[in-house]
């Protein structure tokens, strides 16, 4: 593949074209000198190439497949110029002899058809920058502070090596996260991704925003205060979405202009910005002696927040949006479904898998376990509900008569009865799969949410209509037609005496209702954008923080700040002393009654949309549009 980029003038538009051809079939500008790069399928060494990660004026880096060891994946560094090769064998030499969790493992450098190649551990996951880009907003300080403790101590034990190494090019595209929450410090410091021009790089000094200004002196004038200034600007960028003045401009001010975290973003504590300031000073003798005294005024005497340590197992591999989670009574067994088409069985002890439970040709949208029983029920886009025996993975019996996609399951408390939620119609089924009863409340109306009164003898069913309809099971008969929002219901929680019905809306509000009158209590307009799930205990859901409120009085109690991004999912731990939430900052969060953080849970790449506690409290499950599940040990 040739790129139309002249490696002499880095000019052209960056189209893909065919080896061989000579112009560019979008510009038509020669192609010379254009970047050649290697089509997947390419051996280079004991290495096929499985996809291009990116690629530059200099270089190009590439996943790839030992194959002398089908079980290892790599990432195989180019470099075009062979003055570069003698630069690549002195990095592994560098490199290899570390090892630190932090850093990824170097396996060897070679030379092929005039072109160096440096492997080294595959890394997968994200980079700082492309989550950033990809939330379109700042890094949470929380979000940061877990990969701040991780990053200044690499550098610790960086700067720590004789002689000291030192990085040079600490930026947010070099700082990878692992779907276990893990941070890696890679050099891809050379390369751009696909065809997007990089931010002003000078060859092989580093990046200009990020750069102190001893690194622009040829003469090599750097030492462990040069990263220390790197990873204040990553941190600077991360919190703030703004690119750091560069140093020769700081440095033209007889005043630095540069504003400080906390003015950028009111969000950055006080002590926080000003570590990354004094980080980040002009001339190295201001700037913090090592990255462990930058640690600790990072941390100041905030909560040190809980993060890898607490992943116990993450137990999907694959990236498959995880749609549902459900826990087997006991907790013994944890379940989940996506957009694979199958339903995962986990043993939480260990993460072994125990089973995948195929036959849906859809999305699996709607888990439920039998409230006694070893049957779990399953039911998604391909308008079926199938019921399965987790003891030996066992299809019970298979139910098609859904006229369109489920959304939602819910067994009755007895476990007697399976109401199933489908286009306008509420379905009810026997155990053993046979259909009871259908119960068309709304026509065109469709259904998203369910929810059992806790003795049984009532279902409330939430519509996209607005409408939420209670209905007496036994004589079929609706009792109340509750109106009064004016967006889809998309969660429905009974009380646990039953006496009380809470509703969240994308209408913004929350709604609690009296079961004797079907009365609207009270209406807890404070959101601002949907509310999306209810747990009682008392209730919660949102926008960007839980809300709790006192269902007595409907009193707002406590808003729980911290959350940087819409909030998903809270649920209550079983004793009711902790509450988790999960939204679309990538985390989840675990706090007291009184509002105060436990920790924060860093391991997924994506969105987390729902969480579900083991029954005995002791784990938490998570899924998150990554498409993994992390299952995480409360200690």
């Amino acid at each position: 593949m040739l790129i139309c980029q002249d490696q002499r003038s880095g000019n052209g538009c960056g189209a893909e074209n065919p080896d061989g051809t000579a112009n560019c079939q979008r510009c038509g500008l020669s192609l010379r000198f254009a970047v050649h790069l290697h089509d997947p399928g390419t051996r280079v060494g004991h290495y096929e190439i499985m996809r291009m990660i990116g690629y530059g004026t200099y270089g190009a880096v590439y996943e790839a497949q030992d194959l002398r060891d089908p079980t290892r994946r790599v990432a195989l560094k180019e470099t075009f110029e062979a003055a570069m090769i003698v630069r690549f064998q002195q990095e592994f030499d560098a490199l290899s002899q570390l090892s630190h969790p932090n850093l990824p493992h170097y396996y060897e450098v070679f030379e092929d058809d005039g072109c160096g190649y440096l492997v080294m551990e595959f890394i997968p996951g994200q980079s700082l920058d492309e989550i950033l880009n990809r939330q379109k907003a700042p890094l949470s300080e929380q979000f940061l502070i877990g990969y701040a403790e991780q990053l200044c101590d690499l550098l610790s034990y960086l700067h720590s090596q004789h002689p000291p190494v030192i990085h040079r090019d600490i930026k947010p595209a070099n700082i990878r996260v692992t779907p276990e929450g893990m941070v890696k410090l890679v050099d891809f410091g050379l390369f751009k991704q696909g065809i997007q021009r990089t931010r002003q790089t000078l060859h092989g000094l580093g990046t200009l925003e990020y750069m102190p200004l001893e690194q622009f002196d040829w003469s090599g004038g750097t030492d462990q205060r040069s990263d220390i200034y790197s990873l204040g600007a990553t941190f600077y960028h991360l919190l703030t979405r703004h690119y750091p003045i560069s140093a020769p401009k700081r440095m033209i001010k007889e005043k630095d202009p540069l504003r400080s975290p906390q003015r950028l973003n009111g969000h950055v504590s006080r002590h926080v910005s000003e570590a990354i300031m004094r980080a980040m000073s002009r001339l190295p003798p201001d700037r913090y002696p090592n990255a462990e005294a930058f640690k600790r005024d990072l941390l100041g005497k905030t909560q040190r927040y809980i993060q890898g340590a607490m992943i116990r197992r993450r137990l999907v591999a694959q990236a498959q949006f995880i749609y549902s989670l459900a826990w087997k009574p006991g907790g013994h067994i944890l379940a989940s479904g996506g957009e694979d088409r199958g339903v995962h069985l986990w043993r939480p002890s260990d993460g072994a898998l125990l089973g995948k439970l195929r036959g849906h040709s859809g999305k699996v949208l709607a888990l439920a376990w039998h409230p006694d029983d070893d049957l779990l029920a399953s039911a998604g886009a391909d308008r079926t509900i199938r019921i399965w025996r987790s003891a030996d993975l066992s299809l019970v019996t298979k139910i098609e008569r859904h006229r369109d996609t489920v959304t939602c399951l819910a067994w009755s408390p007895d476990g007697e009865v399976l109401a199933s939620g489908s286009g306008d119609t509420v379905y009810l089924w026997a155990q053993d799969g046979t259909p009871i009863s259908e119960i068309r409340c709304a026509e065109r109306a469709k259904i998203y949410s369910l929810a059992w009164r806790p003795d049984g003898q009532m279902l409330a069913v939430g519509y996209d209509d607005h409408e939420i309809r209670l209905w007496q099971i036994a004589e079929h008969l609706s009792v109340f037609n509750l109106q009064g929002h004016t967006g889809c219901v998309y969660s429905l929680a009974w009380s646990p005496d039953g006496q009380s019905l809470a509703s969240a809306s994308a209408d913004t509000t929350l709604r609690l209702w009296h079961l004797a009158n079907g009365r609207l209590v009270d209406e807890l307009r404070r959101h601002k954008n949907w509310a999306a799930k209810l747990a009682w205990s008392p209730a919660g859901g949102g926008e960007g923080q839980p809300w709790l409120w006192r269902v007595s009085d409907t009193s707002l109690c406590l808003v729980i700040t911290g959350h940087r991004n819409y909030v998903y999912c809270v649920i209550w731990n079983p004793d009711g002393q902790a509450l988790a939430s999960c939204g679309a900052d990538s985390t989840v969060r675990l706090w007291r009654t009184d509002g105060t953080p436990i920790s924060l849970l860093i391991g997924h790449s994506d969105w987390v949309q729902a969480l579900a506690w083991c029954p005995d409290g002791d784990s938490l499950a998570s899924a998150s549009l990554d498409g993994s599940v992390q299952l995480w040990k409360m200690v």
